[in-house]
């Protein structure tokens, strides 16, 4: 009986000359759930690889953990060395972090400048990882300096140019007050996939920085990369046990909850919106099954009088309306894994075509459209879509085992 039951609901979706209608309206219930489904299997992957890369380069650049020396302390190597004791700490690396100028073929730009020893530059994986051109051994050399990429471009710089670094402090002169500044040579440059790094960053050495900002043996953070970035709040404690309040210690969570907690609701609000595009196609399910029990009022009175009960009248018409569903589902399912694997494939085909970037990395921060496909959000899409078009159906299958039979053989 099962069998037959899966059979009658397969033909009545069939398409007939005088039917078409309602298989038009099944075929376009089911292209709504696909598009619904893929687009949110899609979203929720770009907003995951958003969070991701972000998260890990913003990470890069300044550490888990940094730490502000309160007043001008300058026992660094010791806090530095009192840090790495403590077993969840991989790296405590002192910076001199300062804004500046860049001047170079008359051509002036402003940078973040980080003041930094070479073998801590070689730690930091965003860096050492991403250099494009030149060769980074070449920043042990006296003056050198390593630019963004973009900023390089911006500034019309190439390898072994001058660069004039311009402090913002002011030195008194016979002839007044004059700029501090430094002239060095670009020695390589960094593209860490991130637009607003590589388009304001430059790295000299840590002694030089010390020098032109007047830093007296002196820096301004230590940045700190622990085994696990999630577990912070104990490890913060221990450090600031160690130094004894020499520092103000600040974390990554809290220099960019806004923005987390800003992409979360982002993401949970376009996971809301977008569901309502497959309630939408669910809604043209309960239309065409109306339209099928209509349509089937005969059939359904005569299976009535040969001994199908209401309840097997029931799971004919629920089995008709959920296969839209569950086809939909598994088609923008596949639809929306494929286009979330291959996304940046995508995005360079139509960067191509179009002539122009689709993603725009002065917009968006990065220098690429990222994505990350979380299982579980397959999951919960997947139930989600499935409940909605089994919620949609039991409407008419209800309706049509409530049907008289009596009355429809006497009218028809």
């Amino acid at each position: 009986m099962p069998y037959a039951e899966l059979l009658l609901a397969w033909r009545y979706l069939k398409s007939k000359r005088k039917e078409k209608a309602i298989s038009a309206i099944a075929g376009f219930s089911i292209i709504g759930i696909i598009l619904g489904v893929a687009t949110l299997i899609i979203v929720t992957s770009v907003m995951n690889g958003f969070r991701k890369e972000f998260t890990e380069r913003v990470i890069g650049f300044n550490g888990h953990i940094v730490l502000h020396p309160v007043g001008t302390s300058s026992n660094y190597g010791v806090a530095s060395e009192q840090i790495l004791s403590l077993g969840e700490v991989t790296q405590a690396i002192p910076v001199v972090e300062r804004q500046s100028l860049i001047s170079s073929n008359r051509v002036v730009k402003g940078s973040l400048t980080y003041g930094i020893l070479y073998a801590d530059l070689m730690k930091k994986d965003l860096i050492a990882k991403n250099i494009v051109s030149g060769d980074l051994k070449s920043f042990k050399r006296e003056g050198a300096i390593i630019l963004g990429e973009a900023l390089a471009r911006r500034s019309n710089l190439g390898l072994g140019d001058e660069v004039v670094l311009i402090a913002p402090e002011m030195d008194e002169t016979g002839f007044g007050f004059m700029p501090r500044k430094k002239t060095f040579r670009l020695v390589a440059t960094f593209n860490s996939g991130m637009h607003e790094y590589d388009n304001s960053v430059s790295y000299i050495s840590l002694d030089m920085a010390q020098k032109l900002f007047k830093m007296q043996n002196a820096v301004t953070g230590i940045s700190v990369f622990v085994v696990d970035p999630l577990k912070l709040s104990v490890l913060k404690k221990k450090i600031a046990d160690r130094l004894s309040g020499e520092y103000r210690i600040s974390d990554w969570q809290s220099s960019n909850s806004s923005f987390m907690k800003a992409v979360e609701i982002e993401r949970n609000v376009m996971f809301l919106i977008l569901t309502l595009i497959t309630l939408v196609a669910s809604f043209n399910i309960i239309a065409c099954m109306i339209m099928l029990v209509k349509d089937k009022e005969k059939d359904i009175a005569i299976l009535r009088t040969i001994g199908l009960t209401q309840a097997a009248i029931t799971r004919i018409f629920f089995m008709a309306g959920t296969s839209i569903g569950v086809s939909g589902t598994l088609m923008g399912t596949l639809v929306g894994i494929i286009f979330s694997v291959n996304i940046q494939k995508i995005q360079k085909f139509l960067d191509i075509i179009l002539n122009t970037k689709v993603f725009s990395p002065e917009v968006y921060f990065l220098t690429h459209l990222p994505s990350l496909l979380n299982p579980m959000d397959v999951v919960i899409t997947v139930l989600v879509s499935l409940s909605l078009s089994c919620l949609a159906t039991i409407y008419p299958a209800k309706k049509a085992s409530k049907l008289n039979p009596t009355e429809i053989l006497r009218y028809s």
